[in-house]
């Protein structure tokens, strides 16, 4: 039995390349859980997807959330501070494209790591 997450629950998640540097991650902050794709938008469909399977796969809130290492919340608050976060067209792009059929997590903020090109990214 899948859990019931609220659907005013918010995520925040950072975009950085991949360790092989032939894409990108997304890692969602509060799950610990990743997407990974060619591009960033690929990365952020694959994290919806992966949100989706551990909300089925969980019947217990405290097997949902499990907080992603302090390094990943480092390299998001020094995103988040230079005022570094994903293109909105890319983040809604990659909800239409994802094919979940459940819930869709609302994602506060996308914050993109410096080594993230710029054409992935606003500066606010």
């Amino acid at each position: 039995m899948a859990i019931q997450v609220p659907k005013s629950a918010q995520f925040r998640a950072c975009i950085y390349p991949s360790s092989d540097k032939k894409g990108f991650v997304a890692h969602c902050l509060e799950l610990d859980l990743i997407g990974e794709g060619k591009t960033p938008q690929k990365a952020i469909v694959e994290l919806i997807e992966a949100i989706e399977i551990q909300i089925k796969a969980c019947d217990n809130p405290s097997q949902f959330f499990f907080f992603a290492p302090e390094s990943v919340w480092q390299m998001y608050k020094k995103a988040q501070d230079a005022g570094r976060v994903v293109l909105r067209r890319i983040v809604n792009n990659a909800y239409r494209q994802s094919t979940t059929y459940g819930y869709v997590p609302n994602f506060e903020k996308v914050a993109a790591s410096n080594a993230v090109p710029k054409q992935y990214v606003q500066v606010e």
